[in-house]
């Protein structure tokens, strides 16, 4: 069973590589689940609290900051977020899998320091299998699609050992 079924046609490109994966993830989630009312030519745009960010300016979009933004302009867009604290990538993993096993989309945050890069990126976990999970990495504006196969253990090593990449964030249909 996939973790997220035809998840091909509803992925999106994302429009600005460094502010926008929080809003592009909702979005994706957003459209999977069918709800309605959402201007979705918008999006994007509408809830990229950093499109407009100058150097120095602190960063505004995290998780709870745009599903906010969202709720506000949506009230049927209730995007649940969690952040889990250091040591307890396995409670993360457990609640990516709880979701994945009832085939509701889930958006993760991940540390790419152990992968040579700084910060931290925000990806839609497409698919699973026993050992690891299948990251939307991105879909660029031809349609491309980057997708990054990430043991489940690295993902709990990685969270358990780098500074960010500590939230998950879903759709609360409740």
């Amino acid at each position: 069973m996939s973790a997220f079924p035809d998840w091909e046609q509803y992925a999106v490109p994302q429009h600005r590589v460094q502010t926008g994966c929080i809003p592009t993830g909702y979005e994706m989630i957003l459209r999977a689940a069918g709800v309605e009312a959402i201007n979705f030519e918008t999006f994007q745009d509408e809830f990229d609290l950093d499109k407009d960010i100058k150097p120095g300016q602190q960063p505004k979009n995290n998780f709870t900051s745009v599903a906010d933004a969202v709720r506000r302009r949506y009230p049927q867009a209730n995007f649940k977020c969690e952040c889990f604290p250091d040591r307890e990538g396995i409670k993360k993993l457990c609640l990516i899998e709880e979701r994945i096993k009832q085939q509701q989309p889930v958006l993760i945050s991940l540390a790419l320091e152990p992968f040579g890069k700084k910060g931290w990126h925000i990806m839609p976990v497409v698919d699973s299998t026993d050992d690891e999970l299948i990251l939307l990495k991105i879909m660029s504006p031809n349609g491309s699609k980057e997708i990054c196969k990430l043991p489940k253990n690295e993902l709990i090593r990685i969270h358990d050992n780098y500074a960010g990449g500590k939230d998950v964030g879903y759709l609360d249909n409740k």
